[in-house]
């Protein structure tokens, strides 16, 4: 696993945390929010002010100091602490230097497990190889290819359709079906990459794509299901008022999930725009199903 993001959410999934976020130095002497993963609703500090979730003089001198990980249980009446109660701070040592800082935050007084602490080193360690491995490499992954035509396709869907949101789902985490790995959204929308409060399985869209193995279109999600965990889901992702589902099927499995959101009103989607969201499936599904060399 050689995605910070995926680390972070892996982390996220093991302890159980509100949020879980990676840091990392900035040459001005901050630290930018590079991957964050939140559920219970949380919103996510990497899409509001450059300064919110800044690390503290406190934070920070700890772990220059020790290199180690910290626990701070004592933060519930702290200045500018976002309502977090406990957090546990791990950094990632680069060159005898801090490079990054991973945290987990929780709203809630608890008290951090073996196992939590265990999650911590083993992201800890996974994400010192990443760092390692950029500092030492000449050219840019084939990774970042892959995500980059992902994103421009993403894009040009979203805005060729005029909607608000599209995103694509990958089987790419144990503990969660079907998470969003890219999207595309416009000016205000909730971003849904790195959002876990929402869980999939169970999902009338999942089960009968699953089930049906086809697109599934929905011109007005409010009536669409009777199921409250749909109608939660609606209301998390701004409102949603109609979507179209797309999936990505190799020798019958179910390998990716394109979604194409409309949050302003009930709507039906031509055959055209059912298409062109079919082909893009098809492309970003083949974009990763080519073997690495």
């Amino acid at each position: 696993m050689n995605n910070p993001q995926r680390v972070i959410e892996s982390l996220l999934l093991a302890t159980a945390a509100g949020r879980a976020m990676l840091q990392l130095a900035r040459p001005d002497g901050g630290f930018a929010i590079e991957a964050e993963a939140v559920q219970h609703a949380q919103d996510q500090l990497r899409h509001q002010a450059p300064d919110v979730g800044a690390l503290d003089a406190k934070a920070l001198a700890l772990l220059e100091r020790d290199k180690a990980i910290i626990v701070q249980d004592d933060l519930a009446h702290a200045q500018a602490s976002g309502g977090i109660t406990t957090r546990m701070l791990a950094p990632l040592i680069l060159d005898g230097r801090i490079a990054g800082v991973i945290s987990l935050h929780s709203r809630e007084p608890r008290q951090w497990s073996a196992q939590d602490k265990g999650a911590m080193a083993d992201a800890q360690a996974k994400l010192s190889a990443i760092l390692t491995g950029r500092a030492s490499q000449e050219r840019p992954a084939r990774e970042d290819l892959r995500a980059a035509a992902t994103q421009a396709i993403l894009d040009h869907l979203r805005v060729a359709l005029d909607a608000q949101r599209c995103t694509f789902r990958q089987p790419v985490q144990d503990a969660f079906a079907f998470p969003v790995t890219f999207e595309s959204r416009a000016e205000g929308m909730r971003s849904l990459l790195g959002d876990f409060t929402i869980v999939q399985t169970g999902q009338p869209v999942i089960v009968k794509l699953l089930a049906e193995h086809k697109q599934v279109i929905q011109e007005d999600c409010n009536i669409a299901s009777t199921d409250p965990l749909f109608h939660k889901m609606l209301a998390h992702y701004g409102g949603m008022r109609a979507q179209m589902v797309t999936p990505f099927i190799v020798d019958d499995q179910l390998k990716g999930v394109l979604s194409v959101h409309e949050l302003r009103d009930v709507r039906v989607w031509t055959a055209a725009e059912k298409a062109l969201a079919a082909e893009a499936a098809s492309l970003i599904g083949a974009i990763f199903e080519v073997p690495a060399r």
